[in-house]
């Protein structure tokens, strides 16, 4: 009796999956999204602009361009943003009257115009440092804080990191390759300097969730080892040298209970057991058709910042292995065809009269031309 109800619990947990098509629709242009905070001091500030996609286009990312960015304060001063790539909307060192209001005027494409409410500048501490702990899983990444005027209380941080990886082996070597009808020619021949470097290069990412925190339940305007990011064990960001540069700003109530509903909105839905979506108050508005919703908040504060390294040395027992391997080929014709397509030459094994190549190897293109994975371009911070 009791395998017979087992079978037919199990059966029932499966006929009860169904597709499900949400019922609601959203206008065809979508929803405007602005995303970004004001930096009202020293630096840049920048805004992206979008429009929300239904659920059966999630991957595509609808940029909203041409539009007129500015931002106007109560004094009547005017700072307008340049569109430097698609969607994305830029100022430089503003500077900001610390005493003043400022709002948001922007002018769609197609005719639509939204602002924001004035809102003030809000205060925003210095990071006091970003750490790091080892252990069997990786590396945690934690930001600190505190406000000793005890009058921030709301926080959010993004992240953006870069590391430096090498290329499974040097290589001396390179393929010159004759296209043609019938076929392609592969023959071997020494680098030269006019070459690109291929063994060093950098790879770079940014944080893809919200990142918030608050004091405001605590007696003091502190937060302690907030966590960022997390480095996989053994993964390939530490294999040479990474670098976290981390953003902080500090938020008002209502943008923190707004981020707070979009974070679980877009973060812990999924099942009966996580937060239910909600709707969440915006402080822009569309004034040319009132019904339209924006989702968006507007924050303005002196954005801070901070920047650390972390060497491979400083992680004892990170065993980086990127997979690679190497074989040895003659240099001959038939076998340079045959192996050449998706390998790249490394180094000679055996070299002949005039230090003529005899044999090398090779290895999957991938493992030698790190510019496959990343750029070689050295950032301007890296030491």
């Amino acid at each position: 009796m009791k395998r017979g109800l087992c079978l037919l619990l199990f059966m029932g947990a499966f006929a009860c999956k169904q597709r499900y098509v949400s019922p609601y629709h959203s206008p065809v242009t979508g929803y405007l999204v602005v995303e970004g905070v004001v930096n009202s001091g020293a630096g840049n500030t920048t805004l992206k602009l979008s429009r929300t996609t239904p659920l059966s286009n999630i991957d595509t990312i609808a940029n909203e361009t041409g539009a007129l960015v500015r931002l106007e304060g109560q004094d009547n001063s005017l700072y307008v943003f340049a569109e430097n790539t698609s969607g994305q909307y830029s100022a430089s060192n503003l500077n900001l009257n610390t005493s003043g209001k400022y709002r948001i005027h922007i002018n769609t494409a197609n005719g639509e115009e939204y602002i924001s409410d004035y809102v003030g500048i809000n205060n925003d501490p210095p990071i006091d440092s970003v750490n790091w702990q080892s252990d069997s899983s990786g590396v945690q990444l934690f930001v600190n804080t505190h406000d000793p005027q005890n009058n921030t209380h709301y926080y959010q941080w993004e992240y953006s990191e870069t590391w430096e990886f090498h290329s499974f082996d040097l290589t001396n070597l390179k393929y010159l390759i004759k296209y043609g009808p019938e076929g392609n020619i592969y023959n071997v021949a020494y680098r030269d300097s006019t070459d690109p470097q291929i063994f060093k290069c950098w790879q770079s990412n940014s944080s893809q969730i919200l990142i918030i925190g608050s004091s405001a339940k605590l007696s003091q305007d502190l937060i302690f080892l907030q966590p960022l990011a997390s480095i996989p064990r053994n993964s390939w960001e530490l294999s040479v040298l990474y670098s976290i540069d981390v953003k902080q700003y500090g938020l008002t109530s209502d943008a923190y209970t707004f981020l707070s509903e979009m974070k679980k909105n877009t973060e812990e839905t999924g099942s009966i057991f996580d937060a239910q979506p909600s709707q969440f108050s915006s402080n822009l508005h569309c004034i040319s058709d009132t019904s339209k919703t924006v989702i968006g908040f507007i924050t303005i504060c002196p954005v801070q910042e901070k920047r650390i390294f972390i060497s491979n040395s400083s992680v004892p027992g990170w065993a980086y292995n990127s997979g690679c391997y190497e074989i040895v080929i003659g240099n001959i014709q038939d076998t340079l065809n045959k192996y050449g397509p998706g390998t790249l030459p490394s180094l000679p094994v055996q070299t002949g009269p005039g230090n003529s190549i005899i044999t090398f190897t090779i290895a999957p293109a991938t493992c030698i031309d790190c510019t496959l994975r990343g750029t070689n371009v050295k950032p301007s911070y890296w030491p």
